[in-house]
């Protein structure tokens, strides 16, 4: 067997690289990526192709577009398929979608100004947009009691929308009339909280 200090067997190089890639690599770049010489390179692919049979494996080594692929045995989609769709994430339920609004148009607020411009509890919602990253603390309201903390939107929140910015969202007052933004404006004055310009675009 090979001392663990020396260089990796030329087909576990080459597993490694193909493992981590969604895109078929070419013998050219696993080349560069590995240091094989195209003998060696032939030699790990073949010891692969043995390893990832249709019939021995779950994952098989597929070549296409001229270059490796590492994907799962079209033998076992159905599994795999039932596995997605019991993994993908429920679709947000319209207080999700109010939550967030709250937080990208009128953020940072804490929880309980959340639920005093919905105008009702928001805690179970807010807990889970966290676990599904969607909201993140930002801070802390240290002139309310307590220091509640902030919340805001995050990154993946705007990833999701497809948007770069909280400036690709459309001004809040394209959204609803002028009466609705000043009953939002006085819950939250009665509360305290001052919230970030309700009339213009996200900050």
């Amino acid at each position: 067997m090979r001392d663990q200090e020396q260089r990796p067997w030329p087909a576990h190089l080459v597993e490694a690289v193909l493992l981590v890639s969604a895109s078929p690599i070419g013998s050219s770049d696993l080349r560069s990526a590995t240091g094989l010489s195209d003998q060696e390179l032939e030699s790990a692919l073949a010891g692969l192709r043995e390893r990832y049979a249709p019939e021995a494996s779950g994952i098989v080594l597929r070549e296409v577009a001229g270059g490796y692929l590492l994907s799962t045995n079209p033998a076992c989609s159905g599994a795999v398929e039932t596995f997605r769709q019991e993994a993908r994430p429920a679709p947000l339920s319209g207080a999700a979608h109010e939550v967030l609004a709250c937080a990208l148009y009128l953020g940072p607020l804490t929880r309980g100004a959340v639920s005093r411009v919905r105008g009702v509890n928001s805690d179970a919602v807010i807990r889970s947009l966290i676990e599904r990253n969607l909201l993140v603390e930002v801070g802390a309201d240290h002139d309310a009691p307590g220091s509640p903390a902030l919340l805001g939107v995050t990154d993946d929140f705007l990833a999701a929308t497809g948007a770069t910015s909280r400036r690709d969202f459309p001004p809040v007052d394209s959204l609803v009339t002028q009466e609705e933004l000043d009953r939002v404006r006085e819950r939250l004055a009665s509360s305290g909280t001052a919230p970030h310009d309700a009339g213009s675009e996200p900050a």
